[in-house]
């Protein structure tokens, strides 16, 4: 096809001209990138990455663009030239196929107490996915409980064990798994890139009286153990925390709910995210399909 470079899928085609409406469309309204990835609650570095057609965004980043644009995902499509509905509904096939068979699985982010722990074990259960903590992952691999490693090298040096150990699940290979992510790895750049690069992030969240309830439950008030101010110290956490929990793909919020129901809300939200109409079969023939 002259002018078409053959190794050029539609999908790329697509998104290139998605960046370049991108561009426009904010041009025409005066907004800064900065200006439009706080609109979009995305990272200026990310939308950076969509504009110029290096990323690949989601349904759920361009939902997010387009509201942030006073556009609908629809229209959004239709002026980048892709009025046709069967191009609007390949667009969103292949963001979906994506999503499923690029990504290693579902990410739970989010501050101690939220329920990523159980919720991402039952989910993992009824969807037969593995489940992995990443704080168990460094301790496994370092042979050192947690309070060792932090008291020998500091957070430095935990954040770049959280970095490594994430590289090491990523270069494994494996896919179809749940992994939980501990509160403090949002502020760890490097390590929160490569992690929504390689998995979809989902935001479990709650009111700071219910975190504070379920982590003494737990018996476990790391960091604010022997403050008197513990209720204000977590919420000075969320809230320097929350502007990097909101960058995640899906948000739920598991205040005043049961874990039943909390379960139920985050399974269904998944599946409908991931196009996953019946669990891992859809995944795994997604999978064969892609590489037939």
């Amino acid at each position: 096809m002259e002018g078409c470079h053959p190794q050029v899928s539609e999908y790329e085609r697509i998104v290139a001209q998605l960046a370049r409406t991108l561009r426009h469309e904010r041009s025409l309204r005066g907004l800064s990138r900065s200006d439009l990835a706080l609109r979009a609650q995305l990272s200026e570095r990310y939308l950076a990455q969509v504009e110029t057609g290096a990323a690949n965004p989601s349904l759920t980043v361009l939902t997010r663009l387009a509201n942030a644009l006073d556009m609908g995902f629809i229209e959004l499509i239709d002026v980048a030239a892709l009025a046709s509905p069967t191009q609007a509904a390949s667009l969103i096939e292949q963001l979906k196929r994506r999503v499923v068979t690029e990504r290693r699985g579902i990410a739970l982010i989010g501050l101690r107490g939220a329920g990523k722990t159980t919720l991402g074990q039952l989910l993992a259960g009824q969807l037969a996915w593995r489940f992995y903590r990443l704080t168990e992952l460094i301790t496994q691999r370092t042979q050192m409980p947690l309070d060792e490693l932090f008291s020998l090298g500091g957070d430095a040096a935990f954040r770049r064990l959280e970095l490594e150990t994430l590289q090491q699940l990523v270069d494994d290979g494996e896919t179809n798994m749940i992994v939980e992510i501990g509160g403090g790895l949002v502020t760890n750049q490097p390590a929160y890139q490569l992690l929504r690069r390689h998995w979809t992030t989902v935001w479990l969240s709650t009111s700071p009286e219910e975190h504070m309830q379920r982590v003494v439950a737990q018996g476990d008030l790391r960091p604010m153990h022997g403050s008197d101010r513990a209720m204000e110290e977590l919420r000075t956490i969320l809230h320097e925390r929350t502007p990097f929990y909101q960058t995640a793909e899906l948000h739920l919020s598991t205040s005043r709910r049961s874990v039943e129901t909390s379960l139920a809300e985050l399974k269904a939200l998944v599946m409908e995210y991931l196009g996953l109409g019946n669990g891992v079969q859809a995944n795994d023939s997604l999978q064969e399909s892609e590489s037939s």
